[in-house]
C-alpha cells in the first residue's frame, strides 16, 4: 500500500538534505538535536517519504499543515531508523483530530434481533490492522517537543502498526531481526508483563502504568514510548524490557542523549 510509485520513491530519496530540512526536523522531534548528522539526514529522507506516501486528513475542521506532517513522520521515523525500508506499508491514511475525540463503538449483536447499544468513549488515538492511524494534534505536539514523562501518542500508535506487521491481531510481537529467537523474545516480554502485574498486585508502583499492563500489545506499545521518550528511566526500572526493545529497534538513544 502507499501512494508513491517506485520511481517516485527513489527520486525523493535522492533529494538533497539542506539546512532548512534539518531545522524542520529539530523543530519536529526533540531527540533529533542529539543525533549525529548522518542519522539526521536519514530521518529527513524517511520523513519526506512518509509524508508523500500517505493520505493525510484533518478531522473536526482541522487543516493539515506541513508542521503536523513532519511531527508525526519524524516521531514514527525515529522508531525505524534501523529499518530504512520500512514505511508502514499497511497504513495508507493518517487522520488527525485537533484534540482527544469521542469515538462511537460498533453496535454489538446479542443474538437474534437484539443489538447492544453503541457506546461512546474519549480517545487520544487508535489504529488497527490495515486501518488508518488516528491521532490528535494536542498529544502529537507534546511528544514532539520534549520527553513528556515518557508519553508519545505517535510512537504508541505506530508501535501497534509494527506489532500488526505479522498479522491482523496485535499480540506484542513485532517482526524481529533474523538472528533473534522469536519465541524466546516473545516469552521474555510476556514474563516481564507478568512480573509487572504481580508488583502492582502487591501494592508497588511501577513505571509502566495500568494501561500498559492490560494486554501484551499495550505493554509493547507503552514500553516503546518510554524506550524513545525516557530511555534512561526504562533502562533503570525495566532493564530487561529495555534490552528486549533494544534487540528489536536496533538503536539505543542512550548512546546519544546527555546524562
Amino acid at each position: 500500500m502507499g501512494l508513491l510509485s517506485g520511481w517516485r520513491r527513489a527520486k525523493i530519496k535522492k533529494q538533497t538534505v539542506g539546512v532548512s530540512d534539518i531545522r524542520m526536523l529539530k523543530h519536529s522531534l526533540w531527540q533529533a538535536a542529539y543525533l549525529p548528522s548522518p542519522m539526521q539526514e536519514q530521518l529527513v529522507r524517511w520523513s519526506r517519504l512518509l509524508i508523500f506516501d500517505k493520505y493525510w486528513e484533518g478531522c473536526d475542521g482541522l487543516s493539515i499543515s506541513n508542521e503536523m506532517q513532519w511531527k508525526v513522520a519524524s516521531q514514527a521515523g525515529l522508531m525505524v531508523l534501523a529499518y530504512p525500508d520500512w514505511h508502514f506499508g499497511s497504513t495508507a491514511t493518517v487522520l488527525i483530530y485537533p484534540r482527544p475525540y469521542v469515538a462511537r463503538e460498533t453496535p454489538i449483536s446479542l443474538g437474534g434481533s437484539i443489538t447492544g447499544i453503541a457506546s461512546e468513549s474519549m480517545r487520544a488515538g487508535e489504529t488497527a490492522y490495515r486501518k488508518p492511524v488516528i491521532l490528535n494534534w494536542n498529544d502529537v505536539q507534546l511528544g514532539a517537543i520534549d520527553s513528556n514523562d515518557g508519553s508519545s501518542l505517535v510512537i504508541h500508535e505506530f508501535a501497534h502498526q509494527l506489532d500488526l506487521i505479522n498479522g491482523p491481531s496485535a499480540d506484542g510481537l513485532p517482526p524481529l531481526p533474523k538472528n533473534v529467537d522469536e519465541k524466546g523474545w516473545w516469552q521474555s516480554m510476556k514474563d516481564e508483563l507478568g512480573a509487572a502485574r504481580s508488583m502492582v498486585e502487591n501494592g508497588h508502583r511501577i513505571l509502566i502504568g495500568d494501561y500498559g499492563l492490560s494486554e501484551p500489545s499495550e505493554f509493547f506499545a507503552v514500553a516503546s514510548e518510554f524506550y524513545f521518550q525516557e530511555p534512561r528511566m526504562l533502562s533503570r526500572y525495566h532493564p530487561n524490557v529495555f534490552e528486549l526493545l533494544r534487540t528489536f529497534y536496533q538503536i539505543n538513544l542512550l548512546d546519544y542523549l546527555p546524562e
